[in-house]
């Protein structure tokens, strides 16, 4: 959960570990690659500087900054808006190393973000339908969220009217301030009921801007190491490998939200 504290944390790994671990579970190459992906999660969310990141990223510090109204950050993660593609393949004859066309639905994805760069504009520029969008690590992580709630459809029946056709943008924006809001409603209560309250939420809260003294560069590295573990958690989630065969998540590591 949002407000999970660090030793919520280690106890919820250590149950999946024990669930998961090779040791236990055999040779399963699928529940060992669980394994490796869980011990990703809490190294983030284990690390206070990370977890402060990722915090901030989702909308679940109060002087969190809404990442679509934050034009400090690069602009240098790849993202296809699957409510706008019509599935023609440009992106991904222009750059293979970086899009790849899903066999069900017939829309373009990202499937690696290190590819040429020069080569993504390429495919960004000569889209028909201007679907892709350079975006920052964490707007990255917060519109791969959304798109992993919505109902998905094959693209054929999407152009024919059967699907549903949204400004994903703006329902990742809405969404995280609506986190947001919850953040602040709650501290401001907390903050009523403490007695004797100097009237400052510091005590309430960990200020994710207390990192900012670190070099940029590192700062930047937090960010997008924050937001990929947050993707990849969502990638998961949406193909419904989540959990291996044998196990079952404790929701206090990450759920839907975290």
């Amino acid at each position: 959960m949002p407000d999970a504290s660090p030793q919520q944390i280690k106890k919820a790994y250590y149950n999946c570990m024990k669930a998961c671990h090779p040791d236990l579970s055999g040779d399963n190459p699928e529940i060992t690659h669980f394994c490796m992906f869980i011990n990703e999660v809490y190294e983030v969310l284990s690390d206070p500087v990370q977890r402060r990141v990722y915090d901030e990223i989702h909308g679940y510090a109060l002087t969190a900054i809404n990442p679509f109204l934050d034009d400090t950050a690069p602009r240098d993660h790849a993202f296809v808006d699957e409510f706008s593609c019509i599935g023609c393949k440009n992106c991904a004859n222009v750059a293979p190393d970086v899009f790849n066309i899903e066999e069900d639905f017939g829309r373009a994805r990202v499937c690696s973000q290190s590819g040429n760069p020069a080569l993504v504009q390429e495919a960004i520029d000569t889209c028909p339908v201007d679907c892709i969008h350079w975006t920052s690590a964490a707007q990255l992580s917060l519109l791969e969220d959304e798109m992993r709630r919505v109902e998905r459809v094959n693209v054929g029946l999407m152009l024919a009217g059967m699907g549903s056709s949204s400004d994903v943008f703006r329902m990742a924006r809405s969404t995280w301030e609506k986190r947001q809001s919850k953040v602040l409603e709650k501290a401001r209560v907390r903050m009523m009921k403490q007695k004797g309250s100097d009237g400052s939420w510091s005590d309430l809260w960990v200020n994710p801007k207390d990192y900012q003294n670190t070099e940029e560069e590192e700062d930047n590295e937090r960010m997008k190491k924050a937001a990929a573990a947050a993707r990849r958690w969502r990638e998961y989630s949406r193909k419904g490998t989540d959990r291996p065969p044998t196990f079952k998540l404790p929701g206090t590591v990450v759920n839907k939200d975290q």
